[in-house]
């Protein structure tokens, strides 16, 4: 798509490029994994690429290597778009991209150096829809400072990086308040369609990057979808919350979500996260993170999962980062059940 417009009669000229790369290593020793996975992994590493092609149009690409061994598509693409400025307020974005539907998805991307703790949320590989090809409109008000909104018409998670092969099958709504610098409210609603669900695991056979251990939990099985046997179209719905609070010494994130599908019963996620500055390099913290699927659910595993740990960040230099994390997790999935303790360490870089 990129090169499409560069290749114009008139060659647009890419201004204040900028180029980053991100990478991490991983030390996970946990209770239930085996002696022999307990070793140094090395994670996701992420190139990201920013800049203007003209005064108001800009770029943004985003493009991981994960090692073959921890997946079968070392490289991806996770984010290529195109967007427009319409005015000071409001713009037109294009392409693969984020989904606005809570603060973490549409703040953090690949580095790791970024994420407040060491893993997504345990929503992340289950429910919430992270990237989609589709169209953005985004904006602030100009009547009430700080409220902004994004609409999101999309290809819908079933087709893929296939751009609208099955017309618009996803819409995401989002309102969201700043009433200061340092905070963030967000409310959206996102609507899709699951096309022959019982073959489409929806988050279970894609790799958005490389989530905890690798995508996997830790009895190295991918969160699998139940067989309604039915291959019917259902819909999907998830409605989300989000606030974020920052502070000289504190900041916090709240992330609720609820989500069905085919008009059923409501599956609910939590993830709280609460941080002290210490000093200027050094942050503790604590997470509670948690799941549930009734037992009507038609399509993702019903049961329970929840994660609560502590942990302390080091910012060794600018550019490193050192996390550690002590956390209890308990996953209640029928014949799964799992109760662990985990110990784990991040290394991230960015250059």
């Amino acid at each position: 798509m990129l090169c499409a417009v560069m290749s114009t009669a008139a060659p647009l000229q890419a201004q204040d490029l900028n180029v980053n790369l991100f990478t991490h290593f991983e030390f996970d020793n946990s209770d239930a994994a085996d002696a022999a996975d307990r070793t140094f992994e090395w994670g996701e590493s992420a190139l990201f690429v920013t800049g203007n092609l003209t005064g108001k149009l800009s770029f943004l690409g985003e493009f991981t290597y994960v090692a073959p061994k921890y997946t079968n598509k070392s490289f991806s693409a996770h984010r290529y778009r195109l967007r427009y400025e319409l005015d000071r307020d409001n713009a037109v974005s294009f392409g693969k991209m984020h989904t606005p539907v809570n603060y973490w998805n549409d703040n953090f991307h690949h580095g790791r150096i970024f994420f407040p703790t060491i893993n997504r949320p345990r929503s992340f590989t289950r429910f919430i829809p992270i990237h989609e090809v589709g169209v953005r409109f985004s904006g602030m008000s100009p009547m009430v400072d700080g409220v902004g909104y994004d609409i999101v018409l999309g290809t819908g998670q079933s087709e893929g990086d296939d751009a609208f092969g099955s017309g618009v099958q996803s819409y995401t709504v989002n309102f969201n308040w700043a009433p200061s610098p340092d905070s963030r409210a967000i409310v959206s609603y996102y609507r899709d369609t699951i096309l022959d669900h019982v073959d489409n695991p929806f988050h279970a056979g894609h790799n958005h990057g490389v989530g905890d251990h690798m995508g996997m939990d830790h009895n190295g099985m991918h969160m699998e979808p139940s067989d309604s046997g039915t291959d019917l179209d259902i819909s999907y719905e998830l409605l989300s919350f989000s606030l974020h609070r920052e502070s000289e010494y504190w900041r916090s994130l709240t992330e609720l979500s609820a989500n069905r599908t085919d008009g059923g019963d409501w599956n609910w996620s939590l993830y709280q996260y609460a941080g002290y500055h210490i000093s200027d390099v050094f942050s503790v913290y604590a997470l509670y993170d948690y799941i549930t699927v009734g037992d009507s659910e038609i399509h993702f595993r019903a049961g329970s999962e929840r994660r609560a740990g502590l942990g302390l960040e080091w910012f060794v230099t600018n550019t490193t980062s050192l996390k550690l994390e002590a956390r209890s997790e308990d996953t209640d999935q029928g014949a799964i059940r799992i109760d662990d303790s985990v110990l784990e360490a991040q290394l991230s870089f960015a250059f």
